[in-house]
């Protein structure tokens, strides 16, 4: 029986350390800033500290899908997508502290 309570209490420490910890992440201001993709008739909401930008694709976060996403871009397409960079706090980089890939 103790191993039992033991058991259960060591589960909710798990669940409620892991939950706390996604929910710092979503509410801070630097983590929120998002722009919009279009990509085969669908346009994509994705959180603009997630872009990792590469030669003829990029990656960036959705929340909606709760993935990665990689998309075909052409050069002056991810030109555009650096720029949004530039008014930004943020630095080009893969994220992988919260978000990974499926």
């Amino acid at each position: 029986m103790i191993i039992l309570v033991t058991f259960i209490i060591l589960v909710l420490v798990i669940i409620s350390t892991r939950n706390n910890f996604k929910g710092e992440i979503s509410t801070s201001p630097n983590f929120s800033e998002t722009f919009f993709w279009q990509n085969n008739n669908k346009a994509y909401s994705l959180l603009l500290h997630s872009v990792s930008i590469y030669d003829s694709s990029f990656t960036a976060y959705s929340n909606k899908w709760d993935s990665l996403m990689t998309f075909p871009a052409q050069y002056k397409n991810l030109k555009s997508i650096k720029n949004k960079f530039e008014n930004s706090s943020y630095k080009i980089q893969e994220c992988t502290n919260c978000h990974h890939a499926n």
